[in-house]
């Protein structure tokens, strides 16, 4: 029977490739005001475990109940006329509680994001769907 000098290891355990979108965090901002006045912060943690997670804390919009979030790859920009908006794709996150000053919400598929740069609150109000209130994420 062969004997060996050197002892048996495992391969070690592969570590999942972080998202484009995962290797910025953590992130954060604050909104700015779009088709309502919006205020409030956002933080964006990967958590223990490896969820994502976008918190907003002391956040106000206007009087629409059907809110939507929105993660978006384009930068938030302000044109001459001083008016907040950034392109209109985006990846649906949840929708949102409209009374809620503070809420977790998880990110779904954040594992297999690329890099995200705004996050929008927009009124599920067809056939517009207006951006309420957006954050520029660094």
């Amino acid at each position: 029977m062969p004997t060996s000098s050197s002892p048996i290891t495992s391969a070690p355990a592969e570590t999942p490739e972080l998202s484009e979108f995962e290797q910025q965090l953590p992130l954060s901002g604050e909104f700015v005001s779009q088709a309502a006045e919006t205020t409030g912060t956002v933080d964006i943690q990967r958590r223990e475990g490896g969820s994502v997670w976008i918190v907003l804390e002391n956040f106000r919009t206007g009087d629409e109940t059907d809110l939507r979030l929105y993660l978006k790859q384009d930068a938030l920009v302000q044109d001459a006329e001083g008016h907040w908006g950034s392109s209109e794709d985006g990846y649906e996150i949840a929708s949102i509680g409209p009374g809620a000053s503070t809420q977790e919400i998880e990110v779904p598929g954040a594992w297999d994001m690329p890099a995200m740069y705004t996050l929008t609150v927009g009124a599920y109000l067809p056939p517009d769907y207006p951006a309420l209130g957006s954050v520029a994420l660094g």
